[in-house]
């Protein structure tokens, strides 16, 4: 079931991979060709054991995985590992691993190691299995710039052969078990270079980081995003570099603390170095504007884009990229199906029976013998709903405040998912701080409805165009199955006798041949509600 590169590692091999690495000083690991996770499971093991002894309690570990099988990526994601990319090649992260542990496809193991080698030039080890033949045999440019490399990195090389002979799928082949530890890189000040220049030529240079945003917004917010860890990253290098001329004891340095503290908002639940905390903090910062922003939530009335907020901290440890983007867009496309389906039902029964309490709400709906029953009801072209505009109870003053232009505004992207986008734009928020300034409370018109506000604390709701409300009382009558399952698929004169009744009850003939001569306009394809540009 998986392609011919995928040659699992052996228990013992992956024992001896890991073997001298104190997992108590530990903290990121990445696996870039994770396979189902043999690799990651015993990195777990070796995780849990040397925490618990060192702390005397299970702490939390911060794992990646990547995997470019379709396959295996899903085994990985059932086993609740974090899978954050597809191809170890194209994979660009600022996160540092203290250490990558692979068993790379033996035909190109000298690209993916000299790109871990890349990934960790500023300090990390690197734990990997390759093809003997590989450095045996350096007939290429990049073999002989990988043995180069290994060379210079001062690499353990252990070649061991028929490693894979009692594997779970054979093979007579020999390895190298290549261990690299590359020291942390040292940093010179850039402030401190530049206080020199500016001694010695008084220039003082400054960058405008508005140069950098795109007009294309998903483009123009990674770019941003990329900009502010790179500014994050050069500060926090700074600091760490002029750190020791800023205690706050001369005498006594082995004890003294720095006088200025640079730090997280807040502490990182996988104890992380403070380079990978402030990016963590920083992806939820961008995913969150992303989330909140009209460009991407737009669509979303206030439920459903609450339902993903709450996914926010999650997406925590994934790159605010174009890939992870992309992909939770098309997440976005499939799940939100159902949810505007539940959304539309939801706002049909709140101008329906939801307020029944309520003697107005009364006159909201219109009754008529659905199919097999006598309890069914279609929304009239007035409704009444309990939203208060004033002020409060004693400051009867017009007011209309967030909640109020956030339920009319959810109201009126339901009726934008039915509509698709035929009405022009009226902007919402505008017209009622208009209404508010000029003290109108009366008729106010909005994109798809007129409203009224009345100090008892009610909005009575006009609707404007009477095809679309229709549209809206055809989508729920069919989901609540008040209506003929033939509707929409049956001539009028090819229904039973207690079809058309209700058809007649419901709507009327004259009204369902209009509406079967226009079935794309008034029987949804819920699946096309959501039209995301991708």
């Amino acid at each position: 079931m998986f392609n011919n590169e995928f040659y699992p590692t052996p228990e013992k091999l992956i024992d001896k991979m890991l073997e001298g690495i104190d997992f108590t000083i530990v903290n990121t690991v990445l696996e870039p060709s994770a396979g189902k996770g043999d690799i990651i499971d015993k990195v777990i093991d070796k995780f849990k054991h040397a925490r618990s002894a060192y702390y005397n309690r299970e702490t939390n570990f911060d794992i990646d995985t990547i995997e470019i099988d379709d396959n295996l990526r899903y085994i990985l994601e059932g086993k609740k590992y974090r899978v954050v990319h597809n191809d170890f090649l194209t994979y660009n992260t600022y996160k540092k691993y203290d250490i990558i542990v692979m068993n790379p496809p033996f035909s190109n193991g000298d690209k993916h190691l000299l790109k871990a080698i890349e990934m960790q030039k500023t300090g990390g080890k690197i734990v990997c299995l390759l093809n003997a033949e590989t450095l045996n045999n350096p007939y290429t440019i990049t073999r002989k710039d990988l043995v180069r490399k290994l060379d210079e990195l001062n690499a353990e090389i252990e070649y061991i052969e028929d490693a894979f002979i009692d594997a779970e799928r054979k093979a007579y082949v020999e390895v190298a078990l290549i261990k690299i530890d590359i020291p942390k890189a040292e940093y010179d000040s850039i402030i401190i270079d530049e206080l020199r220049q500016e001694e010695q030529h008084e220039e003082y240079t400054t960058y405008n980081s508005n140069n950098i945003i795109n007009a294309d917004f998903i483009k123009g917010i990674i770019e941003q995003y990329n900009f502010e860890i790179k500014a994050g990253l050069k500060l926090i290098a700074e600091y760490k570099v002029l750190e020791p001329l800023m205690l706050n004891d001369i005498k006594n340095k082995k004890y003294a603390k720095p006088t200025l503290k640079l730090e997280t908002d807040y502490r990182d639940d996988c104890d992380s170095t403070l380079e990978n905390s402030y990016i963590k903090q920083i992806r939820m910062k961008y995913w969150k504007a992303l989330f909140m922003s009209d460009q991407f939530m737009g669509l979303f009335t206030s439920n459903l884009r609450k339902k993903y907020m709450e996914k926010i901290n999650e997406l925590k440890d994934y790159d605010f990229s174009a890939y992870n983007i992309y992909n939770i867009r098309i997440q976005l496309n499939k799940e939100m199906v159902k949810g505007v389906e539940d959304t539309i039902i939801d706002l049909f029964e709140e101008f329906s029976h939801k307020h029944n309490w309520y003697d107005e709400t009364s006159n909201n709906i219109h009754y008529y013998n659905g199919w097999k029953t006598n309890k069914a009801w279609k929304i009239n072209k007035k409704v009444i709903i309990p939203l208060n505009a004033y002020r409060d109870y004693f400051d009867k003053r017009f007011d209309p405040d967030y909640s109020v232009k956030g339920k009319l505004s959810d109201i009126e992207k339901v009726f934008n998912y039915l509509d698709g986008g035929i009405t022009e734009d009226i902007d919402l928020h505008y017209v009622l701080q208009y209404a508010e300034k000029m003290g109108q409370t009366k008729k106010i018109r909005l994109k798809y409805f007129l409203v009224t506000f009345y100090k008892k604390g009610t909005c009575h709701i006009e609707f404007t165009n009477e095809e679309l409300l229709h549209k809206f009382n055809l989508f729920g009558s069919q989901r609540k199955q008040w209506i003929p399952p033939c509707y929409g698929k049956t001539k009028y004169n090819d229904m039973t006798q207690e079809e058309k009744d209700v058809i007649d009850e419901f709507e009327g003939e004259v009204s369902y041949r209009k509406v079967m001569n226009n079935k794309d306009y008034y029987i949804v394809d819920t699946s096309k509600l959501l039209m995301l540009a991708q």
